[in-house]
């Protein structure tokens, strides 16, 4: 067996430059189980096998799967998607982590550590077999190479890659228990794709979080960040001090004071009003995240009220979801940024994690999340109407920004045409679906609609008050918990 196995795709297009794979150079080959090795290599289409040792789970297993780059053109040839195995047996249950992104980072931005994957709760919660499944054209699951093309990028085609590998690895005899597909946010948007293209894959899919944005403004998600109904006194108290601040000058040239001394490097060579306009957008920006990923009663008393101090309007205007919030212990915020794939590469080593961050190095190949937002995805625009009032026009630019346009990346945009047709598909579809929501979550103001449910029985949801963008369930209800088990005990149990 090859000690160094996880291939680079070629390198093709505009003179596009791609890191090294740092997941083939740098993480060390375990000798495995001989027998699961064995039996992986007689699947069809596996290759690169490696065993490794995961930061968590312990030992796991790398391989490449030989993918169509085209489903309705198989003639046209393979790429190779990269797959990570948590194996206990035959006879345990699998999880299919049906991941939105790249397994361990984008080779653009972060190290690609396989090893640092965070596999789904349900993996904990039921001790499954897991596989993760690389979402094609990210990290080095690259059907064009590390290019600026695009062309076999949608819901469809990676439905079509899961529907692939799960049917090869369904046909060895390797996992005879039952399966159930999972993700969050988008890893939630593909399972929920997955189970409309490929109904009778899995005994029962539970996609978290996801939302369903049927344009390129969809206002909905940007509502919810100051509408939630689940925290709405909360929210017309943060109105009212970000109303405050923007409006006492001296208040607000104190906070960007301090913005500048702790970031040097992010306003050097910027003027003053170009500092009040970044600031200004980073509240917003950590208000979202804060809903997110922190549940509300960790951070609701930082809250600050017009006779609270310079400090306080800060503290709580630059906290985030990395912030340690009052009575969060650093285990819980450590695995809370873990489970919402905030970069747990960059988390103290004092949480027990190794520090694998690698040094940015800027590229120019497009972001493959917001070309598929612009093929069939579609994007969410945010709602300042309540504060237009008090911003400079080069703020109101800023904090509305300027859409991202399809032709920025050269595809067409669906107009919403495949969401529609996939949440009609839900009104029909036998599959066993639980959709998962956090109450207070920004997202799910594009949560599927409740009518949908209602019109299948094979469809159900749950909106967790103490849910967050996450399958984290630290802070959920026992009854909450109990809602999610009772869907999930008779297939995994």
């Amino acid at each position: 067996m090859k000690e160094d196995n996880a291939a680079v795709p070629d390198i093709s297009g505009g003179g596009l430059v791609q890191n090294e794979n740092e997941f083939e150079t740098m993480v060390p080959a375990l000798p495995g189980n001989p027998e699961v090795i064995a039996a992986l290599q007689k699947i069809p289409g596996v290759t690169d096998i490696k065993c490794f040792n995961h930061y968590k789970e312990g030992e796991c297993y790398f391989f490449n799967f030989e993918q169509d780059i085209d489903h309705q053109n198989p003639a046209l040839g393979k790429f190779k998607q990269q797959v990570v195995l948590k194996y206990k047996d035959k006879d345990y249950n699998t999880v299919l982590h049906t991941e939105g992104y790249a397994l361990g980072g984008e080779p653009d931005v972060n190290t690609n550590r396989l090893d640092s994957i965070v596999l789904p709760a349900i993996v904990e919660i039921y001790k499954t077999n897991c596989v993760a499944v690389e979402h094609r054209y990210h990290g080095w699951s690259l059907p064009q190479g590390y290019s600026n093309e695009f062309t076999f990028l949608n819901a469809w085609q990676q439905s079509s890659d899961l529907h692939s590998i799960v049917t090869a690895l369904k046909a060895s005899g390797m996992f005879k228990g039952k399966w159930v597909s999972t993700g969050v946010s988008k890893n939630g948007e593909t399972t929920a794709f997955y189970a409309y293209h490929y109904p009778n894959d899995m005994d029962v899919y539970v996609p978290y979080c996801g939302p369903y944005l049927t344009s390129l403004n969809d206002k909905r998600v940007g509502t919810q960040v100051l509408t939630a109904k689940d925290i709405v006194s909360e929210l017309q108290k943060i109105k009212a001090v970000i109303r405050y601040a923007f409006s006492n000058k001296t208040l607000l040239h104190q906070l960007t004071a301090w913005y500048a001394t702790e970031k040097p490097n992010d306003v050097r060579g910027m003027t003053q009003d170009q500092i009040d306009d970044m600031f200004a957008a980073e509240i917003f920006t950590n208000l979202f995240e804060k809903e997110s990923y922190v549940h509300i009663s960790l951070w609701k008393s930082w809250i600050p009220t017009e006779t609270s101090s310079a400090e306080d309007f800060y503290k709580f205007f630059m906290a985030n979801k990395a912030t340690k919030f009052k009575n969060e212990t650093q285990q819980e915020i450590a695995a809370r940024c873990a489970f919402a794939k905030h970069e747990m590469n960059r988390q103290l080593t004092s949480f027990g994690f190794i520090g694998r961050r690698a040094a940015y190095k800027p590229v120019k190949r497009f972001y493959p999340y917001d070309v598929q937002t612009c093929i069939d995805l579609g994007n969410f625009s945010w709602d300042y109407a309540w504060i237009e009032d008090l911003l400079t026009p080069q703020q109101w630019k800023e904090l509305n920004g300027a859409e991202i346009r399809p032709e920025t990346f050269g595809v067409i945009y669906d107009n919403g045409k495949f969401i529609n047709e996939f949440l009609e598909g839900m009104k029909t579809t036998p599959c066993k679906i639980l959709f998962v929501y956090g109450g207070a979550d920004p997202w799910t103001g594009a949560a599927i609609a409740d009518d949908i449910i209602l019109a299948n029985p094979n469809i159900s949801k749950l909106t967790v008050f103490e849910g967050t963008h996450t399958d984290f369930v630290n802070y959920w209800t026992d009854k909450d918990k109990q809602k999610l088990y009772e869907f999930l005990d008779p297939f995994l149990k």
